[in-house]
């Protein structure tokens, strides 16, 4: 049988690039129940961190349509008191790039160090990541009971062993999933989490997250046009995890693409899923050519800047053999 690439979508949607409802619960209620057992521990183990509660990050937290089981997101949010710990933006700071932000510590001169009960994390007056992520990981590996944990669960849990990963693998009978646990710091639209990657520059670096104005953009948008950006995004997930060469592409990357796309085109009806899907995946490969994807919020942020030109040549192709011959690619 012959299809559109119109009707390839379609299908490669509803039956592949998305996680059944039920699944998908199963799923969300297990991570639930470990991140209740983490804060538990983390609360008799750390009493003098003041963590607030944990959230469920990602699209099993927002309830939108899963594309993946893979990887899991827990937020464990820092209570940092605002009259101690001040923000700085990006450029503001000797790295002067716009994609990490910092925590200084203020008012030292009124308040003593020790005050706040983030002051033992400090380096060079700045709150550290890496000090942070360091001692969440010796309690992570060495103070739970994970084998417990798991026998109670039904399924087998174990932390990364990894000192700059907050990781933990967790399989059961029907699907694995990598939770990864992320320190957040946040003051009123601005969320930072911790960065803490081998090769930051600093180690108290924290870099700014625009998931939450990514994600209610292409919603907003979808509800004015009744259009299918999200769709096209779920899509593009599930091409990306499946194929090795575009793994280096993240949904951020995806994300922030569909809306650059969103300001140029202004058909995101259903009949027109065939053409946008092109043109964004066409977008990518004019993006991945100059080296530099531009972020929707902050036209500095390159958000290619940690990528190698081999691994932006290998994404480059395999978005050109979607392009040139889609159907192929996205049939079974």
């Amino acid at each position: 049988m012959c299809f559109t690439l119109q009707e390839t979508l379609l299908h490669y949607y509803t039956h592949e690039a998305l996680v059944p409802e039920a699944k998908t619960q199963v799923a969300k209620q297990l991570v639930l129940d470990i991140m209740s057992e983490l804060q538990n521990v983390l609360k008799a183990k750390h009493p003098e961190m003041p963590f607030s509660a944990m959230q469920l990050g990602g699209s099993l937290g927002n309830g939108l349509p899963v594309t993946s089981l893979e990887r899991a997101h827990v937020l464990l949010p820092l209570s940092l008191e605002p009259h101690l710990w001040t923000f700085v933006p990006g450029q503001e700071t000797i790295l002067n790039d716009p994609q990490f932000w910092m925590i200084k510590r203020v008012n030292l001169e009124y308040t003593a160090r020790g005050s706040s009960p983030w002051d033992r994390f400090m380096l060079g007056g700045y709150l550290s990541t890496r000090t942070i992520v360091e001692s969440l990981h010796k309690t992570i590996l060495a103070s739970v009971n994970w084998p417990a944990i798991g026998t109670v669960l039904e399924c087998s849990v174990w932390p990364v062993v990894a000192p700059e990963d907050l990781r933990l693998e967790v399989v059961r009978q029907d699907f694995r999933v990598t939770i990864n646990i992320l320190p957040v710091a946040e003051t009123k639209d601005v969320v930072l989490l911790a960065h803490t990657h081998s090769t930051a520059p600093a180690e108290n670096l924290w870099r700014r997250s625009y998931y939450r104005e990514e994600m209610l953009r292409l919603q907003e948008l979808d509800r004015s046009d009744d259009g299918i950006r999200q769709k096209c995004l779920h899509i593009l997930r599930s091409i990306c995890r499946q194929r090795p060469g575009l793994g280096q592409l993240s949904p951020t990357h995806l994300r922030q693409v569909l809306l650059h796309v969103s300001n140029d085109s202004s058909d995101w009806s259903e009949p027109s899923m065939a053409d946008r899907f092109l043109q964004v995946v066409e977008e990518l490969i004019g993006y991945l050519g100059s080296g530099t994807l531009p972020c929707y919020f902050n036209e500095r942020v390159n958000l290619f800047s940690r990528l190698t030109e081999e691994e932006i040549d290998e994404v480059g192709y395999g978005l050109y053999q979607i392009f040139t011959d889609p159907n192929s690619l996205l049939a079974k």
